[in-house]
């Protein structure tokens, strides 16, 4: 089940998103602007593990007309990227080159980089999203950049 995330997930998403530079990444931007601000969205993939308790699948960050992405185990849920992606096409889609790779099959129009760094994020004025350039999110980036 994909749903907004709240306050009360903060500490699920936190174990989820430090281990990897592309979780860190959208956790450096929930950190700097929290929860409920017009220009971020956070979504959780989170299901029921077969012990009853819950297991956090993946976790989508649109921030300023760009997606962040990180699902471990490749577990990206296509068919809402396909739905949230129909309603508006981001300006890039930035993760694991795994997760990156199956968003692909969705936007055609879009070319694939590969790099060691988060690309540029900018918001609606063309200004640096600084909180995502730290070194903690330094890793092999895959971006998908609209043409």
């Amino acid at each position: 089940m994909i749903r907004e995330c709240t306050q009360k997930d903060i500490d699920i998403i936190t174990q989820y998103l430090k281990e990897e530079p592309y979780g860190r990444a959208i956790l450096a931007a929930v950190s700097e602007h929290g929860l409920d601000v017009p220009f971020q969205t956070v979504y959780l993939d989170i299901s029921d593990a077969e012990n009853g308790s819950r297991e956090l699948n993946g976790v989508y960050l649109f921030l300023h007309r760009h997606l962040l992405l990180y699902c471990r185990e490749n577990r990206v849920d296509i068919d809402f990227l396909e739905q949230m992606l129909f309603a508006q096409a981001p300006d890039s889609v930035a993760g694991r080159k795994d997760n990156v790779n199956i968003v692909s099959w969705l936007l055609s129009d879009y070319r694939m980089e590969a790099d060691k760094e988060l690309p540029e994020i900018t918001d609606g004025e063309n200004h640096q999203v600084t909180c995502t350039q730290s070194t903690e999110c330094e890793g092999e980036w895959a971006v998908l950049i609209r043409e």
